[in-house]
C-alpha cells in the first residue's frame, strides 16, 4: 500500500512538472511574440519620425514656394478691381493655401495612418488572438 501511494505521488509530481514546463514554454513563446510586436512598433515609430523630418524639409520648400503665392497678391494689387474684391480673393487664397497642406500634413503624420499603413493593428490582433487561443 505504501509503495502504491509512493508511485501515485511520483506520477503526480512528474505530471505537475510536465504541466509547469509546458506552461513555461507557452509563456516564453508568447513573450517572444509580444516582444517581436513591440520591436516592430518601435521600428514603425522610428520610420514615422524620419518621415516627419522629411515632411518638415518639404515644408520648408513649400515656404520657399510661398514666394510664388505672393505673386498673386502683387497681381491682384494692380488689377482694376475694388479693394473688397481684392481682399476677398487674397483671403480665400490664403485660407486654401494654408488649410489644404495643413490637412494633408496632419493626416500623413497621424499615428492612425501609420498603424493602418504598416498593418500593425492586424499584427497586434493576430498575436494577441493566438496568445489567447494558445492558452485555451
Amino acid at each position: 500500500m505504501k509503495t502504491r501511494k509512493m508511485i501515485y505521488h511520483l506520477i503526480l509530481c512528474i505530471l505537475t512538472d510536465l504541466v509547469k514546463q509546458e506552461e513555461q514554454t507557452f509563456t516564453s513563446f508568447a513573450k517572444i511574440k509580444i516582444k517581436a510586436v513591440i520591436c516592430y512598433i518601435k521600428a514603425i515609430r522610428f520610420i514615422r519620425r524620419i518621415c516627419i523630418g522629411i515632411v518638415l524639409l518639404i515644408l520648408s520648400l513649400v515656404v520657399m514656394i510661398s514666394g510664388f503665392i505672393f505673386l498673386h497678391v502683387a497681381f491682384l494689387y494692380y488689377f482694376p478691381l475694388s479693394k473688397e474684391v481684392k481682399m476677398f480673393v487674397i483671403f480665400s487664397l490664403g485660407i486654401v493655401y494654408f488649410l489644404v497642406p495643413l490637412g494633408v500634413l496632419l493626416y500623413f503624420t497621424s499615428q492612425r495612418f501609420w498603424m493602418k499603413f504598416s498593418k500593425a493593428n492586424t499584427l497586434i490582433q493576430k498575436v494577441l488572438g493566438t496568445v489567447s487561443e494558445d492558452k485555451k
